[in-house]
C-alpha cells in the first residue's frame, strides 16, 4: 500500500518574488551606472574629502553625509552635507588637498 504525500506544488514566481527581483536589478543597475559615470578626476576629489568630512564631523559631534566630486571654483575645498544631532543639514566646504585639511561651515539648511 503506497503511501499518499501531501506536497505543495510550486506555482512558480508569484507577483511578489518579481517585485523583489525587480527592485534588486534596479539597485544593482543604478550603482553600476554611478560608478561607471564617474570621472577618476571626480573619484580623486571626493574620496580624500570625504576622509576630511569624516575626521571633521566625528570631532564636531556631525554625522558625515556625502561629497561633491567637483571643484568648481579651484580653491581646493568641495561642498559636503553632514548633519547634526538635531536632524538638519550642515553644508561644509572641506579639503581635498593638501592646501586644506579640515571643513568650514557653510550655513544649515533644513532637516528632512
Amino acid at each position: 500500500m503506497p503511501l499518499k504525500l501531501n506536497r505543495k506544488h510550486n506555482r512558480g514566481f508569484v507577483l511578489i518574488d518579481l517585485m523583489i527581483g525587480i527592485i534588486i536589478l534596479t539597485i544593482i543597475v543604478v550603482i553600476a551606472l554611478h560608478n561607471l559615470l564617474e570621472t577618476p578626476e571626480n573619484r580623486q576629489i571626493r574620496k580624500p574629502a570625504v576622509r576630511t568630512l569624516r575626521a571633521f564631523s566625528h570631532g564636531n559631534k556631525l554625522d558625515a553625509l556625502k561629497c561633491e566630486g567637483q571643484d568648481k571654483d579651484g580653491n581646493g575645498l568641495v561642498l559636503c552635507e553632514a548633519k547634526d544631532r538635531q536632524g538638519q543639514t550642515v553644508m561644509l566646504q572641506c579639503g581635498y588637498d593638501q592646501r586644506h585639511s579640515d571643513c568650514k561651515t557653510q550655513g544649515i539648511v533644513d532637516g528632512e
